[in-house]
């Protein structure tokens, strides 16, 4: 949910300063009357927690980034005004340091995050646990010395208002960006900030918080609370602990779970479909990166395809049994920051370590034929078999071989469906496989630096074939 610099107008991230800054205020002067001395730290510590977990972001379309807050499990700890303080610092930190977050959509992105998701969080949650005592006949008073009376209806409240208040947030989000357009219409000198409307910034923002993002607020707010309340008076060393975890997590996990994932082709019935994920996951992507699909048959004439946008995937169809399919993707530009990768380029993000522009070739064997044994001219980096594949069965060994724009490359490691290398190009650039019965995926990546381009350091390209052994 974080909203970058220049994707909203002066007139809204101007608007939302103004609203937080009372806030600010205010919460300010609730804290000092109502949290006492020995549960400052306790304070702190939620701020320093709330900056770890936003750190598990996941890329949405459009350029903003959905991922837990912990408003909701701050609120219920310390109350809704010392979690707005906490998840504002941790915002501003981030925004400040990190480079997550534009410096002007600071009172934005506090305002759905921090504001919102703990306002909202905590009146839901005293609203549950209100609603659960009358039908439990349990006294009203909550016990200062005991966090939750009743366990059960404590977690549930807190993973109900958690799940609310983590898309309200996200709501608003959407709603600030997709108004931009309508705001500052196209031609006028603030085109430049977010393009997409309503329709299409709600369900691009929405769809991944009411599932993935809503259910992960869930879970953690669920399980640090359970643990706070078996463990309370070590409070501050769980959360301490927790957080440490998280940091160690996403220093080990984020990165490499970006260039994990690729692009190929597949058959699903009768039609043939592109899809982008890892091993079985599969993941929604942007059609319009192809920018390229090509079908031929056995003589190697080109053939007719037709596409249409179906579930996860592209489906491809052709007006011929073809031999052999080709996909170009252009995956545009990506940026490694000391906050994780974003897929933006390297002039638009912020502390960037390494950035690259990303391009996908893929294809598909169907079956033996001239396309399939020479070069496409299309394809920067190539794999080409050396003997028909369709005769081998589970066990038998393929030679191949990687061209780089026509060339043969040597040391390139290749890859098979779950990333594992399985071989290296010789001298000749040819590389022998191991294959097995079913669907066969290999994968191999270039890199090289890049010049004259200030978005990117380096130009990366990775090449799929796939193809099917049935013995």
């Amino acid at each position: 949910m974080h909203i970058p610099d220049g994707y909203l107008g002066p007139e809204t991230y101007g608007g939302f300063w103004a609203i937080m800054v009372p806030i600010w205020m205010v919460a300010s002067k609730k804290v000092k009357q109502t949290l006492e001395t020995t549960r400052v730290p306790y304070l702190a510590m939620a701020s320093a927690f709330s900056l770890v977990a936003m750190m598990f972001t996941v890329p949405l379309p459009g350029g903003t980034t959905g991922h837990i807050t912990g408003s909701t499990l701050v609120a219920v700890l310390l109350g809704p005004w010392a979690a707005i303080l906490a998840l504002s610092v941790a915002l501003i930190i981030q925004a400040l340091v990190f480079g997550d977050g534009g410096i002007t959509a600071i009172g934005a992105n506090c305002f759905n995050m921090a504001f919102i998701g703990s306002m909202v969080g905590y009146g839901i949650y005293t609203l549950i646990i209100w609603i659960g005592r009358k039908l439990t006949n349990q006294p009203p008073e909550i016990e200062k010395a005991s966090l939750a009376p009743n366990l059960f209806l404590y977690l549930t409240g807190a993973g109900i208002a958690s799940y609310i208040s983590i898309n309200l947030g996200g709501l608003f989000t959407a709603l600030e960006l997709g108004l931009q357009p309508m705001l500052h219409p196209t031609g006028s000198e603030a085109s430049v900030y977010f393009p997409f409307p309503l329709k299409i910034a709600i369900p691009a923002v929405m769809i991944p918080h009411l599932t993935a993002v809503g259910l992960l607020e869930v879970t953690v707010t669920v399980l640090v609370l359970l643990m706070i309340i078996k463990s309370q008076p070590a409070m501050i060393g769980w959360m301490r602990n927790i957080s440490i975890l998280f940091m160690v997590i996403s220093i080990v996990i984020l990165p490499s779970s970006l260039l994990a994932h690729d692009f190929w082709i597949e058959k699903k019935g009768s039609e043939f479909m592109v899809v982008f994920g890892h091993g079985a996951q599969r993941l929604e992507f942007e059609p319009s990166k192809i920018k390229n699909v090509k079908a031929f048959d056995l003589r190697g004439k080109e053939v007719g395809v037709n596409k249409e946008k179906k579930g996860t995937g592209l489906v491809l169809r052709t007006e011929e049994p073809p031999s052999l399919f080709f996909v170009e993707i252009d995956d545009g530009y990506w940026s490694k920051t000391i906050y994780g990768w974003k897929n933006l380029p390297k002039t638009k993000a912020s502390r960037v370590v390494e950035s690259f522009r990303s391009f996908y070739y893929s294809k598909a064997f169907l079956s033996w034929g001239e396309a399939v044994q020479r070069p496409l001219s299309d394809a920067k980096l190539d794999i080409l078999p050396l003997e028909n594949p369709f005769e081998l069965k589970g066990g038998d060994i393929l030679s191949i071989r990687i061209l780089y724009q026509g060339k043969p490359i040597s040391g390139l490691e290749v890859e098979g469906g779950d990333h594992q290398k399985i071989a290296t190009t010789d001298r000749e650039g040819v590389a022998r496989l191991k294959v097995s019965k079913g669907h066969q995926v290999f994968s191999v990546n270039y890199k090289e630096p890049i010049k004259n381009d200030p978005d990117a350091d380096s130009l990366r390209i990775t090449s799929t074939l796939t193809f099917e052994v049935t013995k």
